[in-house]
């Protein structure tokens, strides 16, 4: 199955799939971590390792992913598995050292909801969409997920999420509530700076 059109992809289907070679069918290495900017809440490469790489750290970009399928991560040829050296707008995403996963997510008021455990995106424009909670200890009792949507959040940092808390469903599954992707820049955090953030990854 491919995924495509509307369809999300959780974050830990993707991670540990193979990257393979549109030009020649082959493997080329594995996915093994998300570079995520917390600016638009976005993929904009993983890091990549296995045999045929020989050097490290290596990445893939998000848009150089033609397709993500049941065999894994489709890219045109060997020449899209880089190094990040030298590459400043993907070197300052790196540098926010912005890890999602494990992430505590709050609402409003502060009160804790539970850390991140996974998370869906579009795998066309690596947006990320819904966000999947483990509980607290306290919530753990009564239900087993929860689900917040993008459009929920309000607030980003290093430490902590903050979501609106009116609109946080208590569910193991929920619907998103919108097939478009919200647009970059519609919630608050440090990291963006006064100008307007790349809309694409820098490939030097």
């Amino acid at each position: 199955m491919c995924y495509n059109g509307f369809m999300l992809i959780t974050i830990q289907n993707m991670l540990g799939a193979p990257v393979m070679s549109l030009q020649t069918g082959q493997p080329l290495a594995r996915l093994d971590a998300a570079i995520v900017d917390p600016r638009s809440l976005k993929i904009v490469a993983f890091y990549v390792s296995g045999p045929m790489v020989d050097f490290s750290p290596a990445v893939v970009f998000a848009e150089d992913i033609r397709e993500f399928g049941e065999l894994g991560a489709i890219v045109d040829s060997s020449d899209n598995i880089l190094s990040p050296d030298g590459m400043v707008r993907l070197g300052e995403v790196m540098d926010f050292r912005f890890e999602l996963s494990g992430l505590w997510v709050i609402d409003e008021h502060r009160h804790k909801l539970g850390r991140v455990d996974n998370y869906t995106l579009d795998p066309e424009t690596f947006m990320i969409q819904q966000l999947y909670l483990k509980p607290t200890m306290m919530k753990s009792l009564s239900i087993a997920h929860l689900t917040v949507a993008r459009s929920q959040i309000i607030a980003i940092d290093n430490q902590k999420i903050t979501v609106k808390s009116p609109t946080v469903q208590e569910k193991v599954v929920q619907k998103v509530v919108a097939n478009a992707p919200a647009a970059p820049g519609d919630f608050e955090n440090p990291f963006r700076k006064p100008k307007p953030a790349a809309k694409h990854a820098e490939q030097e």
